[in-house]
């Protein structure tokens, strides 16, 4: 199985397809067995060469229970992965953490990346709506950690259905102190500033649902990146928008910056 090591942290990773390569970042509480259902794979491996990862604390990755050792450090978990693989420039998808992590590697790491295109995030401090969602998420990790078969109670009611025996397994397997750090992190990320997001360098494709209290800092946040664009995704909130229009948006977005 393929591993990057950044600085003793091991990070899963998965390639697939051919052409420019794409780095495909998931957000909080899943992983690259995401990419598959969700269509993307089937869209873009004929085009691109596809880089997918577990973020740290998540899948096969390693799960540090340390909060410190989330945070800024996801952003050189992508870089670890690039270089173990050889690439020295990419294209970034990433929805949600992934975005959180995109902001980070495009004013840090603007060498390497030949645009970003971040979903269902900002560089400025979490929205309301947002912290409250993080927070409801940590105590669900706590209940599923001291409390599972009431947990599970909450999903099936939540689904309104029984769960199968394997979506039991999966979230019985979880490592519920590492994705509460994780998500910690998430809270604890400072605010970029606008000398920080004036020195991004690559073109941008920045996107949030109509509802989703990420797209007011991420609207802003195009007046200082300079070749950036946001677009908002009418009818749609953070958990609501579909993959189909995702993948439309991120097509379109690949033909023109390749065309520049």
């Amino acid at each position: 199985m393929p591993y990057a090591d950044n600085n003793g942290v091991k990070i899963y990773y998965e390639v697939e397809g051919k052409g420019p390569p794409l780095v495909l970042a998931t957000g909080a509480n899943t992983d690259l067995t995401v990419w598959k259902p969700s269509g993307f794979i089937d869209a873009f491996k004929d085009d691109y060469q596809l880089v997918m990862f577990d973020a740290r604390g998540h899948g096969r990755s390693d799960k540090p229970h340390e909060a410190s050792a989330y945070g800024l450090n996801m952003a050189g978990d992508v870089i670890a992965v690039l270089d173990d693989i050889g690439i020295s420039k990419a294209h970034y998808y990433g929805y949600s953490m992934g975005a959180l992590v995109g902001y980070r590697l495009a004013a840090g790491y603007n060498t390497r990346f030949y645009s970003f295109i971040l979903g269902g995030g900002s560089p400025y401090r979490i929205p309301d709506e947002g912290m409250r969602a993080v927070k409801q998420i940590i105590a669900g990790h706590d209940l599923l950690r001291t409390n599972p078969d009431m947990y599970l109670q909450k999903m099936e009611s939540a689904l309104g259905r029984p769960l199968l025996s394997e979506e039991k397994s999966r979230w019985l397997a979880l490592d519920t102190i590492a994705l509460a750090n994780a998500m910690e992190s998430i809270l604890d990320l400072p605010r970029m500033t606008d000398t920080e997001l004036a020195a991004i360098s690559a073109p941008c494709l920045l996107f949030c649902g109509e509802f989703d209290g990420w797209g007011i800092g991420a609207k802003e946040s195009v007046q200082y990146i300079k070749q950036a664009r946001f677009v908002s995704l009418k009818g749609h909130d953070h958990v609501t928008v579909p993959s189909d229009l995702i993948i439309k948006l991120i097509k379109e977005f690949l033909t023109e910056v390749s065309e520049t």
